[in-house]
């Protein structure tokens, strides 16, 4: 997974500005992407857990213009 396809899989899973996921992928990757999205300004995250299978994030979606 690359940085552009976790922020889509993001904005589809919005209820409004907020999100929560949970990822089955590799976590450490996953963690470090968002926190790169983060860092953008494109996301807010909340929470960041890792779990068994995966990850599981909560936030709030950032609306940046381009």
């Amino acid at each position: 997974m690359n940085k552009d396809k976790l922020f889509k899989f993001i904005q589809t899973s919005t209820r409004g500005n907020f999100f929560s996921v949970e990822i089955t992928e590799d976590g450490t990757a996953v963690v470090q992407l968002a926190k790169e999205l983060e860092k953008e300004g494109r996301i807010k995250l909340r929470e960041c857990k890792r779990k068994e299978k995966g990850v599981y994030l909560e936030g709030i979606l950032k609306f940046v213009p381009s």
